[in-house]
């Protein structure tokens, strides 16, 4: 929601990882500008609380793996479905544009759906 308004809805299916997940994207876009489609193709991590585990994606792995080792971390390379399944929509208003359907409605909407999983984001 952004001053009264509903902004954008995500999804991110895959236990505990809903939670780590969703606050992920959410940084993708709201903090580094990334678009819906992108902040899911964005490398994620996933760690396990019980077996205190860091699970990251290969790319990013690759970039910080051994640091976070070094560090003292049990991290491992992963990659898919560890990571979850998102799906988003978001509508951004124009607020000087003509309406492009009936009604009171300025602006449009954009969808972003993850390939680690089989799915779509939809919206009218």
């Amino acid at each position: 929601m952004q001053n009264n308004r509903p902004v954008m809805t995500v999804t991110l299916m895959g236990g505990d990882m809903q939670a780590q997940g969703i606050a992920q994207v959410l940084l993708n876009v709201l903090d580094f500008g990334a678009n819906l489609q992108a902040a899911t193709d964005m490398a994620r991590f996933h760690h396990s609380q019980v077996s205190n585990v860091l699970s990251l994606e290969s790319k990013l792995f690759g970039l910080v793996g051994r640091q976070l080792r070094a560090m003292g971390h049990n991290v491992r390379s992963t990659n898919g479905g560890a990571v979850g399944g998102y799906q988003a929509v978001m509508f951004t208003s124009v607020p000087d544009a003509p309406a492009t359907v009936e009604g009171p409605v300025k602006g449009f909407y954009r969808a972003g759906s993850d390939h680690r999983k089989d799915g779509q984001a939809v919206a009218y």
